[in-house]
């Protein structure tokens, strides 16, 4: 079985448990994807995020020959205990799992593997939790305020995931903040 794993953040620089044959290849779908969720040490992580721009995201091929244990090392590395947080799309028997939110997505994947010939697709599929979590809507100037007002040790740390991301995952958001926080760790 021939599975591909769609990343657009740290899964990229920091694939620890991940299995994967070979590279990256950065050719992926076009997504949209932002800076819109807040995960463990306040870093905001990068999730699908609808009526946001579409960026081209990447994808490795899992070394995992079944859906199963593909899916499972991609819950491991993310370290989520619920396994509908990875999405997927099995092509094998026509089955699929995405955050209601994101459904959209589907048609998206279908053509994109019609050229790549994948049997299942894999992703993340985390909720944003920006404005959840922090009681403000979501937007530029409350994600900088977000970061700016974080202990030094918790903005190296949020600032380091955004400068990690892959060039190519350049969101509406990504070079405001980069501009906002030029000099501050680099």
């Amino acid at each position: 079985m021939k599975i591909a794993i769609l990343v657009w953040g740290s899964l990229y620089w920091d694939p620890r448990n991940l299995q994967i044959t070979g590279d990256w290849f950065y050719g992926g779908p076009s997504l949209p994807i932002e800076f819109a969720r807040i995960s463990g040490d306040n870093r905001l992580t990068l999730v699908l995020k609808p009526g946001f721009d579409s960026v081209t995201v990447l994808y490795a091929i899992s070394s995992h020959n079944t859906f199963e244990a593909a899916r499972e090392n991609l819950r491991n590395r993310e370290n989520t205990p619920n396994i509908d947080n990875i999405g997927f799309i099995d092509f094998t028997n026509n089955t699929q799992q995405v955050r209601p939110a994101n459904s959209f997505i589907i048609e998206i994947l279908r053509l994109w593997n019609e050229d790549k010939g994948f049997d299942a697709i894999l992703w993340s599929d985390f909720s944003p939790r920006f404005t959840d979590i922090i009681g403000r809507q979501f937007s530029l100037q409350n994600v900088t305020a977000f970061i700016d007002d974080l202990p030094n040790n918790e903005k190296q740390i949020a600032l380091s995931y955004i400068r990690n991301t892959p060039a190519q995952v350049d969101t509406r958001f990504r070079k405001s903040i980069e501009q906002y926080f030029e000099g501050v760790y680099p």
